[in-house]
């Protein structure tokens, strides 16, 4: 591991939970393969991979949407749309991956010169990219639904965890920013599933 990388690393992972800049807030980093990595933080609507290549640093965010199986003409539609984002967000790119033609957002970075602000521009440009193409492809039902079952996804996993509810409670208010009623309606379903099941974890799907 060189330099930046861990560089890099210490900046996702170093942080608090009311930090203004997106590179302040302290992400939850997994290594999932050598130089790659899945970085999660609950604020942030998206699932961040994080390669390092010889020369660069690639951020990387799947939009969840496949277009090998699209029509032409919805094609047309999804690559025209996405190619005027490209020009109207600066840094970031929407790029096809994968057998089934994947979108994803990618930023490149050059390693020699990749200081921390430009490491938070690359965040941020990543985040309006998410959302402006969320709202220009009409995936907004999708997408709210996607990032609450994420949510519900980490209350579950820090249950198995043996997480108490007042615990629960703070991920929720804190780390997420739920307001105080919503983090209690939501811990009342998870909660409600799990017993409905016979103390069984709840599947995420339930909600």
């Amino acid at each position: 591991m060189d330099e930046i990388e861990t560089k890099v690393l210490e900046w996702l992972r170093n942080g608090n939970d009311t930090a203004q800049d997106i590179v302040d807030l302290p992400w939850s980093v997994k290594e999932v393969q050598p130089n790659t990595y899945v970085a999660e933080h609950p604020r942030m609507p998206f699932s961040l991979m994080v390669m390092f290549s010889e020369g660069f640093i690639h951020l990387i965010v799947p939009l969840g949407l496949e277009t090998f199986s699209m029509t032409k003409e919805d094609k047309l539609r999804v690559y025209h749309t996405l190619l005027r984002l490209n020009d109207q967000v600066h840094m970031m790119k929407f790029t096809l991956a994968g057998m089934n033609d994947d979108v994803y957002l990618r930023v490149d970075l050059d390693k020699k010169t990749l200081g921390k602000d430009e490491f938070n521009d690359a965040l941020t440009a990543l985040l309006i990219g998410l959302l402006s193409s969320v709202s220009a492809l009409g995936l907004e039902e999708a997408f709210a639904q996607e990032v609450f079952d994420r949510i519900v996804g980490m209350v579950v996993e820090r249950m198995q965890k043996g997480a108490s509810r007042e615990e629960l409670m703070r991920f929720l208010t804190v780390k997420v920013g739920m307001p105080v009623e919503d983090a209690k309606t939501l811990l009342d379903q998870v909660f409600e599933a799990k017993r409905s099941m016979g103390g069984e974890e709840p599947d995420v799907g339930y909600f």
